[in-house]
C-alpha cells in the first residue's frame, strides 16, 4: 500500500501546489481560466485566500506526507488519513461553493484512496 500512497500523495501535492500558486499569482483566476462567477457561494472576494489554503494546507501538507511515507515513519499512516480527510473536506466545500467540474471527482476519489491506504498502512506492521 505504500507505493500507491506515494503516487497519490505526489499527485495531490503537485496539483495543490500548482493550483494554489496559480490562484495566488492571479487572484482573478485568469491563470486557470476561472471566472469570478465560478465562486458563486463564497465569502472570498477573489481566489487569493482559497489559493493560499490550497497551496499551504494541501500542497505543503502532501509534500510533508510524501516525505513521511517515503521515510516509513511511524506517523505516516496517520498523516495520510488526516490529509485524505482534508482533501475530502476541501472538495466537499468546493462543490458547495463553486460550479462542478471533472477534476473535483478525480481529487475526491484520490482523497478516499489516500484514506484507505493510510488505514491499511496503520493496521499493517511497519515495513
Amino acid at each position: 500500500m505504500r507505493r500507491p500512497l506515494l503516487i497519490i500523495q505526489a499527485f495531490l501535492a503537485l496539483t495543490a501546489l500548482g493550483g494554489g500558486y496559480a490562484l495566488i499569482a492571479a487572484p482573478d483566476g485568469s491563470l486557470l481560466q476561472l471566472p469570478r462567477a465560478f465562486m458563486h457561494r463564497t465569502l472570498f472576494p477573489d481566489f487569493f485566500w482559497p489559493g493560499v489554503i490550497l497551496f499551504s494546507v494541501l500542497g505543503v501538507g502532501h509534500v510533508a506526507g510524501f516525505g513521511l511515507t517515503l521515510r516509513r515513519t511511524v506517523i505516516a499512516s496517520r498523516v495520510a488519513l488526516a490529509l485524505g480527510l482534508c482533501t475530502l473536506i476541501w472538495i466537499g466545500v468546493q462543490v458547495l461553493m463553486t460550479e462542478l467540474f471533472w477534476l473535483q471527482g478525480v481529487i475526491a476519489v484520490l482523497g478516499v484512496a489516500e484514506v484507505v491506504c493510510g488505514q491499511v498502512l496503520r493496521r499493517s506492521p511497519r515495513t
